[in-house]
């Protein structure tokens, strides 16, 4: 039976968390692929939770054209509309998380808006990121909607230091054999550029507020997070 047009797959989050990057590698293989609009990021699925997109809009960029096609919003993981979509319209579909050390990828947000010169009025920036790296509310949100099973959740830390063996397994989500990768190591067309700095005492509450949310990847998720050094 031919698949229903929608995404082969679909990565959800986190954003400044190497996304753009495993993307670049997925779709090195030549049975993977975007939307028909060649976009990684669609921002749409929330929409379409928020009522304001109809849904075939979203699911007509993903044809059945013998392409695993594929969409990585990071948005989508923290956007609370948008698990339900995905279990009314996705129910099939693997889903895709990278998370990263909480208060590098916060400063990492905050360099990018640097790098792009614009940002929303303050203080939304600030409190958008601060949520964006409560990655166990987020999972917990996720799992409720579609199960934990769907979700295939990596730390970027782990995936860079093993980027081939991530890559195939994610390729075998989608039954594929894995081909050679080239160009891991190339930086990807999101990298932040500009500095920012910590104004004094942020560093300190944010690795307070996410320790407790380390813990609970730890216990509930299975995830080794040793390697996020901001939290010790």
């Amino acid at each position: 039976m031919p698949r229903v047009a929608g995404p082969a797959w679909l990565g959800i989050g986190a954003q400044r968390s190497g996304t753009t990057w495993l993307t670049d590698l997925l779709v090195q293989h030549p049975q993977v692929g975007l939307g028909t609009n060649g976009k990684k990021e669609q921002h749409l699925l929330h929409k379409v939770g928020d009522g304001r997109l109809a849904a075939d809009d979203y699911l007509a960029l993903f044809p059945d054209d013998g392409v695993a096609r594929g969409d990585w919003t990071p948005q989508y993981l923290r956007h609370a509309s948008t698990p339900a979509a995905v279990a009314r319209l996705l129910p099939d579909v693997p889903l895709l998380v990278v998370l990263r050390d909480p208060v590098e990828r916060f400063r990492s947000a905050m360099r990018l808006a640097a790098t792009r010169s614009k940002s929303w009025p303050y203080p939304v920036p600030i409190t958008v990121q601060t949520w964006t790296g409560c990655y166990a509310d987020q999972l917990d949100m996720w799992a409720a909607a579609v199960g934990r099973d769907r979700l295939n959740v990596m730390v970027f830390e782990q995936v860079r230091d093993d980027v081939d063996a991530t890559v195939a397994r994610l390729w075998g989500l989608l039954g594929l054999d894995p081909v050679p990768l080239s160009d891991v190591d190339q930086a990807s067309g999101s990298s932040s550029k500009a500095d920012w700095d910590w104004t004094p005492g942020l560093r300190e509450s944010l690795a307070t507020l996410y320790r407790p949310q380390a813990e609970r990847l730890e216990r509930d998720w299975g995830l080794d997070v040793s390697a996020w050094r901001s939290l010790r």
